[in-house]
């Protein structure tokens, strides 16, 4: 089964974000948090390997306020499921939360690189 949805991005934040800082700076600040995005992913998929739910929560968190910085909306809203699943102890809803905040953490990776390229 494939799973597809549109990703959600808040344009006015991103533009903004680009109009406050250069199109150079905001760039460097897209990598770097693409990078900080990667290293919370990556945290947060060993957390939930290991079923530390404080973690897993607190990795979300910051996820999902990374995502609202950023404009990223689909990426909020998919680490606020995973946080929310995580409280709710159901297993079977954390891992298919966790599926979809991969899926759009993949699909936000792109963005981000394409908004770099094309910022210079």
């Amino acid at each position: 089964m494939r799973q597809d949805e549109p990703l959600s991005v808040d344009s006015d934040r991103l533009a903004d974000l680009f109009v406050e800082l250069g199109e150079t700076r905001a760039a460097h600040l897209m990598s770097l948090s693409v990078e900080r995005l990667e290293e919370l992913m990556v945290c947060l998929d060993l957390a939930s390997e290991q079923v530390r739910p404080g973690d897993c929560i607190d990795l979300s968190g910051q996820i999902r306020a990374l995502g609202d910085s950023l404009g990223l909306l689909s990426l909020s809203v998919a680490a606020r499921g995973v946080s929310r699943a995580v409280q709710s102890g159901d297993q079977v809803a954390v891992a298919a939360t966790m599926a979809r905040l991969r899926r759009i953490a993949l699909r936000s990776f792109r963005i981000a690189a394409e908004l770099q390229h094309r910022s210079g």
